[in-house]
């Protein structure tokens, strides 16, 4: 009977080193998996995103510890709206690499895409405590929208002043910087943070939008009706376009 147990550990043994073995890809099957990420990261360079996914999926199912092809996998997902999805393969991309910054920074922004504000700014204030991380002042500048979401604009204001500290001619931090000035009654400083984003990029319908808005609100029709002209013409929100519409027709008149 002692025999017996011994051979069927044995057998059990051998059968956790074979699946081990079975589960490491191979040069070939890692070759492979780099060759269809390659693919991938050219679809959606070229906004083909129904095609990089399939691509990430090839070589996610030959490697599926490559945190890159997770993270692309990720974005795609919440690109998709598929928000859940995003979160597995993001969350799944940082269990293998905890310092992964660049997913952990993709983690919050879908968080904020479902509206989980704080939980948003867990992930980019996670995302800004790894020392290597390259581009910080993405992150600063999505953790002071999601402060600005939640109504806490002290820290709204601070991290979009940390972002622009970091790269001073970011027109999304200049604009969310605008909208906390707005929201705090600095309409002079929002029109200047506001002015200064267009500069940069002058068909920011976003931007023009703001300040079409806190022209009106100071009574600066002319400037207002310039700025709504605009939103009309570029702006591809169809209900922003009714709306600027609506009010050229009134300050026309």
């Amino acid at each position: 009977r002692t025999k017996h147990y011994s051979v069927c550990s044995l057998f059990v043994i051998l059968g956790i080193l074979l699946f081990s073995c079975a589960s490491i890809p191979s040069m070939q099957d890692l070759k492979q998996a780099e060759a269809f990420n390659k693919l991938g990261a050219s679809y959606l360079s070229d906004g083909r995103l129904n095609q990089a996914y399939i691509e990430f999926q090839k070589a996610n199912a030959l490697n599926p510890d490559n945190k890159e092809t997770l993270n692309y996998l990720g974005f795609i997902s919440a690109s998709f709206k598929k928000y859940d999805e995003a979160v597995s393969f993001y969350s799944r991309a940082i269990s293998i690499d905890p310092d992964y910054a660049e997913a952990l920074n993709n983690l919050g922004v879908t968080y904020a895409e479902m509206e989980e504000w704080d939980m948003a700014v867990t992930q980019f204030k996670a995302a800004l405590s790894k020392p290597l991380y390259r581009t910080p002042a993405m992150a600063y500048s999505n953790m002071g929208y999601a402060y600005y979401k939640k109504g806490d604009y002290i820290n709204a204001e601070k991290a979009m002043q940390d972002a622009l500290i970091r790269n001073p001619v970011s027109p999304r931090a200049l604009y969310i910087l605008g909208l906390v000035y707005a929201e705090t009654d600095r309409e002079k400083e929002a029109i200047h943070e506001l002015k200064k984003a267009i500069g940069i990029l002058p068909d920011y319908t976003d931007a023009h939008w703001e300040l079409a808005l806190l022209y009106l609100k100071t009574g600066e029709k002319a400037r207002a009706l310039k700025h709504f002209r605009l939103v009309a013409e570029k702006d591809s929100n169809k209900e922003r376009v009714r709306k600027a519409s609506a009010h050229i027709k009134q300050l026309k008149y």
